[in-house]
């Protein structure tokens, strides 16, 4: 007979509930169903006071994703809720480890709340398109005030117990061992005689000012451009502070409902799952060796290396950074210690945890210092010359069993690694900038890169907090790859007849973080620049960089410039549109014989985004990426595509690619460019009457 994944004992005057339900004891049926049944029999005995305590490495974490798109049993979770709320007795909950989404809403609907120190407390439903819809946007606003709880809520990011304590959220941080010191603490409850404290029978404070909740939305607006979830969320929160909790959680299940019924969260429940596939590599047997890595150096102390340097020392792991001259050196350790000074002052990090992190540095101009470390980082100038140079001297310096990884956007990573005497141990590492804020890794796979190498990075990679890809080895490999094509649209629509402010304006309309032209001045157009040069592409030979060519020329390099495709207040960075770039435009198209004309937003979302479609399929036909998901996780973590789109492979699919061809092929007869011709795979799958996601 299997154990019970919920049980119930009377301890003296305690009646305890124990889930056990590996290994995030999510709330499944079973558990759903046991904790009722542990009410009912604590309902007929002598417990003056419950305690809910999860076995395991966590409390309740949430719910159970293998009930995802399937109809609910009952109970249904609201009710369960309401149950312990509604107890005549005390109930404690006693939280360890993660009380995430459904966990949390459990442990707001208990009468005290008691917590480990190491505990992350949070309702995360806003990332997977949802809003919480047990209570938790009617509870959380009573027991916390509106403003924290809109912040938990549309953020979805989870909170210490030590702030949650600050908070109210948590009645008592425990120190100890859980079980033990939450039984203690329960006992006082009994001990003092301790009330029932239903969290639904408070009333949550309204804002001291009047336009607070207009003045959130704009602000959230910005954050979850195009979502229906933050919205959803703030209104429910101002409704706790007016309605009782019957009413509010009336209409908090409507708007659940909706929710979950829509695009969006369908969308981002892809995305959850796509992300915790990426790890997930067919050739390679999840029972391959990973290197110990208890050392890395970087070569390169500049924005970049700097930055991957952060993100070692942040996990614990003890960086050298090696630089050519000491001047060098000392420049990067201060922007260093800079950018930890403005985490603390941000309350990102304790000074205590920013002096932890720089303990974990040293730097050296000599690569003799590193000859014994078990990675090596090398984050130059992006030039293949430069990188075969460090190259040579990593293989000369470095110990036999030392994995040399390049971090470039670009470059050939099997010629690099060709340089060497141990290809098999060479790696690309594309880390995207700024290195220690970004999330993405393309972990760049050669011909030769052994399986243990692959799969030591893309360990380390989740240790320093990334979402590694693999790909494999081409011009950009993933995401710079696609760029280049929806970069080369967004010219050529400049040329054709649309205005920078106008582009920019539809994308992000369409739900982007930023247009395609703003993120070029962000960037800086010098970079663009230098690598159609290194290229031997000459200064404006080609029609779709003509335009950068000339700004780079004219000194417009962008924000750092002050001047690029807008004007830059030299105080805010605000941009402004720029007259002369207009007239600029227009005599470029002139002198290139472009015929310029109306262009709608429709035709610019259209153009911008099924370039990235029709290229990432080229792109998983070559094998470069080994599923369609993977593309997708490439371009929300790294070029701000929409999480509620789902990433250009899965919105391909939604479109249906038969109208995705007739689209193409519409493109191909207004414009006369044959990058419009369907890519192979499209047609192949279309064919067979498949999508794109049936490859994942």
């Amino acid at each position: 007979m299997n154990k019970p994944v919920v049980s119930y004992q009377l301890q003296n005057q305690l009646g305890i509930i124990h889930i056990d339900n590996p290994p995030v004891n999510a709330l499944s049926h079973p558990v759903r169903a046991g904790i009722m049944s542990a009410l009912a029999l604590a309902a007929k005995d002598t417990s003056l006071a419950l305690l809910i305590l999860c076995r395991g490495r966590t409390f309740i974490a949430g719910a159970d994703i293998t009930e995802f798109g399937k109809p609910p049993l009952e109970p249904h979770l609201p009710d369960v809720i309401t149950a312990i709320e509604s107890s005549p007795k005390p109930v404690v909950a006693a939280l360890h480890g993660n009380a995430l989404g459904g966990g949390l809403e459990v442990a707001l609907a208990a009468h005290y709340r008691c917590s480990v120190a190491t505990t992350k407390l949070g309702l995360p439903e806003v990332k997977l398109g949802l809003l919480p819809g047990a209570g938790g946007t009617q509870r959380l606003p009573r027991v916390v005030g509106v403003e924290a709880a809109l912040d938990m809520m549309t953020s979805g990011t989870p909170i210490s117990a030590h702030k949650a304590r600050e908070l109210g959220l948590v009645d008592e941080v425990l120190e100890g061992e859980l079980e033990s010191t939450a039984t203690d603490y329960a006992n006082r409850l009994i001990a003092e005689g301790a009330p029932v404290r239903a969290t639904g029978a408070q009333r949550a404070d309204a804002p001291d000012s009047a336009d607070f909740y207009d003045q959130y939305r704009s602000k959230i607006s910005r954050k979850s451009r195009g979502q229906i979830a933050p919205g959803f969320i703030i209104e429910l929160a101002e409704l706790a502070t007016h309605t009782d909790i019957d009413e509010g959680q009336a209409v908090e299940r409507e708007r659940f409902i909706e929710c979950r019924n829509s695009p969006q969260a369908s969308a981002m429940q892809y995305v959850f799952f796509a992300e915790r596939a990426t790890g997930k590599l067919g050739d390679i047997p999840k029972d391959t060796p990973v290197l110990p890595v208890q050392s890395v150096a970087v070569i390169g102390a500049g924005t970049m290396g700097g930055g991957i340097a952060m993100c070692l020392a942040n996990a614990g792991i003890p960086v050298t950074l090696v630089e050519t001259q000491q001047e060098f050196l000392d420049r990067g350790m201060a922007t260093i210690k800079k950018n930890y000074a403005t985490s603390v002052k941000r309350g990102r990090f304790s000074q205590e945890q920013a002096d932890a992190f720089l303990a974990n540095f040293s730097g050296t101009t000599n690569y003799a210092d590193i000859g014994d470390v078990d990675i090596v980082i090398e984050a130059v100038f992006e030039n293949m010359d430069i990188k075969k140079e460090v190259f040579a001297k990593l293989d000369a310096s470095c110990k036999p069993g030392c994995i040399l990884a390049t971090n470039t956007s670009y470059l050939n990573v099997d010629e690099i690694a060709a340089t060497t005497n141990r290809p098999q141990q060479v790696i690309g590492a594309h880390f995207f900038s700024p290195a220690n804020v970004m999330k993405l890794l393309e972990v760049v796979r050669t011909e030769k890169t052994s399986p243990e190498v692959v799969q030591t990075f893309m360990k380390l990679a989740k240790k320093i907090g990334k979402i590694p890809v693999a790909v494999g080895v081409c011009n950009g490999f993933v995401g710079n790859r696609m760029l280049k094509g929806y970069a080369r649209q967004a010219q050529l629509l400049l040329l054709e007849g649309a205005s920078p402010e106008q582009i920019d304006q539809a994308m992000q309309t369409w739900g982007m973080a930023m247009g395609p032209i703003a993120v070029g001045d962000l960037a800086g157009l010098d970079i663009g620049y230098r690598s159609r040069r290194d290229q031997g592409i000459e200064s404006r030979s080609v029609k779709e960089s003509a335009l950068a060519d000339t700004l780079v020329e004219m000194e417009r390099l962008g924000q750092k410039s002050g001047a690029g495709y807008y004007r830059y207040d030299a105080q805010t960075r605000e941009r402004q549109s720029d007259p002369e770039v207009a007239s600029l435009i227009e005599n470029i198209a002139a002198q290139l014989n472009v015929k310029r004309r109306e262009i709608n937003d429709s035709e610019i979302v259209e153009r911008l985004v099924l370039a990235l479609v029709n290229e990432g399929a080229a792109i998983l036909k070559e094998g470069i990426a080994a599923r369609p998901s993977d593309i997708d996780i490439v371009y929300l973590n790294g070029y701000g595509f929409p999480a509620w789109r789902g990433g250009p492979m899965y919105y391909a699919d939604t479109l249906g690619l038969d109208i995705v061809i007739d689209k193409l092929n519409a493109l191909k007869a207004l414009t006369g460019d044959p990058c419009w011709e369907p890519s192979a795979l499209i047609l192949e799958i279309s064919e067979a009457s498949m999508t794109l996601g049936s490859l994942n």
